[in-house]
């Protein structure tokens, strides 16, 4: 973690400090390091390091402290728009006659094209579930939230068609999608679509993604429950049979590909948006009366059982097969923010955790993360977003060296909004202080003109190519994109809180 001593340490480089470690007085000297004015003791320590921004205009908002003004915020977003930085529309997945489907596509078109023949090209469940709920939280009563709705209508849309006759397969005992045959993986219900058509993906793809279904019964209860799109009798029975299925599968024991559709293992991360998706459906039937169209001990399982193997696993990521074993992975801040199936307690330790995942410019999936490690596409070679199998991986995993995992756009905004939530509840200086922390980075990652995709983008990540940190091809990230929208929309919310921001004397901001 980064350590400074307040404003009182903030010295020129060519003057000796003695009394701190060599570390502390490289990172003080380094340019691009921007120091925390602050006379807190306690704050005086950061979880992670605030660069300089790609883009200069943004430099005086990428800061800790002091505090953001309403009028700044309202500065930012209207830079980001008329740059179209968090334009989504982008993505938005066209038939043959140009009309939009529902959809989106992974990511963005930008200066190079529009993905097309590459797998970014695709819709996830996971991706859109987030995007769509991202929409609806930032303009409820807008353009995002029809968005919204569209898109879950599109998705529910492909799953009644295509995927309730596999999960029915899977109920009746007919298919066994639990073992560790990798061809059984495309028996189970698929993950990822064509946006454009509503068809299957019939080239053969990791699809033991139970997070990805539990993100979209949880997204579809949000828009219910906030009135937005009552459930129709179609949705209903798609979302008691899904939860039937997580049950026969046993979703709490199940060894799945995780967010990341990677190494075999029962994720936490896999866990929580199931977990989160069993109370808001509950929510839900105790709102509207309806029953449950699903076993009539279902959602009392699950729950049972997705509680209690979420509690021994976190705040770990992984902890069966040993060989597997994740200590800390990003993607655990989705618990936090936005399911917030965690307490504060378990939050907090989620994020003290992911510490070690913090880096210069944004934050590593995992440590020993080798997906668009050093050199990746030289590596690798024509397609970047290839899939692996768990032995394909193994190979993949020996190009990495220490240091060298990609660093992620998509958590930082995350967390930022997190600490917002914090803040907004307790009023405590010190989260509102981590909410602009971790915003400023996620602005501050923003491309700058030398991006070969573009200006003013939001990547998916950082990747060392040679020895320099730049975007990597699936820029911009829609996923990424939503997440700053949010980080955004909840720091208006935090500046807006009564009371708002504590006033401190000037010399605190000198």
């Amino acid at each position: 973690s980064m350590r400074t001593l307040g404003s009182a340490a903030i010295c020129f480089s060519h003057l000796r400090l003695p009394c701190l470690s060599n570390r502390q007085q490289q990172r003080l000297r380094d340019p691009n390091f921007i120091p925390i004015r602050t006379t807190s003791t306690k704050m005086a320590e950061m979880p992670a390091k605030l660069n300089k921004p790609f883009r200069p205009e943004l430099e005086q908002y990428c800061r800790i402290e002091p505090a953001w003004s309403l009028k700044e915020l309202e500065e930012v977003e209207s830079m980001l728009k008329m740059k179209g930085t968090l334009d989504v529309a982008r993505a938005k997945c066209k038939d043959k006659e140009g009309n939009f489907t529902g959809p989106f596509s992974a990511s963005a078109a930008n200066a190079k094209g529009d993905h097309t023949g590459s797998s970014m090209f695709g819709s996830w469940l996971r991706d859109n579930c987030i995007i769509a709920y991202g929409l609806f939280a930032t303009d409820p009563d807008g353009q995002g939230c029809e968005d919204s709705k569209a898109c879950i209508n599109s998705i529910a849309k492909f799953m009644l068609t295509h995927e309730s006759s596999r999960i029915e397969l899977v109920l009746g005992g007919k298919k066994n999608v639990t073992g560790s045959d990798s061809q059984t993986w495309m028996d189970r219900p698929h993950i990822r679509f064509i946006g454009e058509t509503g068809l299957e993906d019939t080239k053969w793809y990791n699809h033991k993604q139970n997070d990805a279904l539990g993100y979209f019964l949880w997204t579809r209860c949000q828009l219910a429950l906030a009135d937005k799109l009552p459930l129709s009798g179609d949705h209903l029975k798609l979302l008691g049979q899904l939860f039937d299925y997580l049950r026969y599968i046993e979703c709490w024991a199940d060894h799945d590909a995780g967010h990341w559709e990677e190494h075999s293992a029962v994720h936490a991360s896999s866990l929580g948006p199931c977990l989160a998706a069993v109370k808001a459906f509950k929510a839900l039937m105790k709102k509207t009366g309806f029953l449950a169209p699903c076993k009539d001990d279902t959602l009392d399982v699950l729950e049972a059982e997705l509680t209690k193997c979420l509690m021994e696993i976190l705040p770990a990521e992984v902890i069966t097969p040993a060989e597997n074993a994740k200590d800390a992975d990003s993607a655990l801040v989705f618990l936090c923010y936005p399911l917030q199936v965690v307490d504060e307690t378990m939050g907090l330790k989620i994020m003290d955790r992911l510490k070690i995942c913090m880096g210069e410019i944004a934050m590593a999936r995992y440590r020993k993360d080798s997906y668009w490690c050093k050199n990746y596409k030289e590596q690798v070679g024509d397609d970047p977003t290839k899939h692996f199998t768990d032995e394909e991986l193994k190979e993949r995993d020996a190009m990495l060296k220490e240091g060298e995992e990609a660093q992620w756009c998509l958590f930082d905004p995350i967390v930022s909004a997190y600490y917002g939530k914090l803040y907004q509840k307790s009023g405590k200086q010190e989260y509102l202080k981590l909410q602009q922390l971790f915003l400023s980075r996620a602005l501050a990652a923003i491309t700058g003109d030398d991006c070969e995709f573009g200006p003013w983008m939001c990547c998916e990540a950082y990747y060392l190519h040679n020895d320099k940190w730049v975007p990597n091809d699936n820029t911009p990230l829609v996923w990424t994109q939503i997440d700053v929208k949010m980080a955004l929309h909840e720091m208006k919310k935090s500046l807006g809180r009564k009371g708002g921001p504590m006033k401190r004397p000037a010399s605190a901001m000198s």
